[in-house]
């Protein structure tokens, strides 16, 4: 009888054991997947932020471009390799605007440290009279 109970309490020791290793493999693979679908999140978030910058990159290079048209209505002139430095330097990286006097068209170009581009172009129109001049964006093409 001693014997026999000695046999089933051995058994039910060796049966928490498994129990215990599969619980814990499978815990393990489940906190897994949850690192690897947060690592993916955190990468996807990074590009989000990234082309954003790139983009108000792009942006900063049409105002500023806007800027210098509202003082000179026929500057056409443009900036190449124009890097952002000081207090407007909040996208680390440099942007490329070309005028297009012909049909009033604004393109900025940008690549932003980490590789992002983003362009924008805008068709505008000036009004005549004295400077500061007034400037209407007709029409604006975001990343076309």
């Amino acid at each position: 009888m001693i014997d026999l109970l000695h046999r089933l309490v051995s058994r039910k020791k060796g049966s928490v054991l498994v129990m215990s290793v599969f619980v814990i493999a499978l815990v393990s693979a489940l906190v897994i997947g949850i690192l690897q679908i947060n690592m993916s999140e955190i990468r996807l978030t990074q590009h989000r932020v990234y082309a954003s910058q790139a983009r108000a990159l792009a942006e900063a290079g049409l105002n500023a471009a806007l800027a210098e048209i509202r003082w000179d209505r026929t500057w056409t002139k443009g900036f190449q390799n124009k890097i952002m430095s000081g207090e407007e330097k909040f996208g680390g990286g440099d942007y490329d605007v070309d005028v297009n006097s012909d049909n009033l068209t604004i393109s900025a170009a940008v690549t932003s440290w980490q590789g992002y581009t983003s362009t924008i172009e805008a068709q505008i129109t000036v009004s005549d009279g004295n400077s500061p001049y007034i400037i209407r964006i007709d029409n604006l093409k975001v990343n076309e």
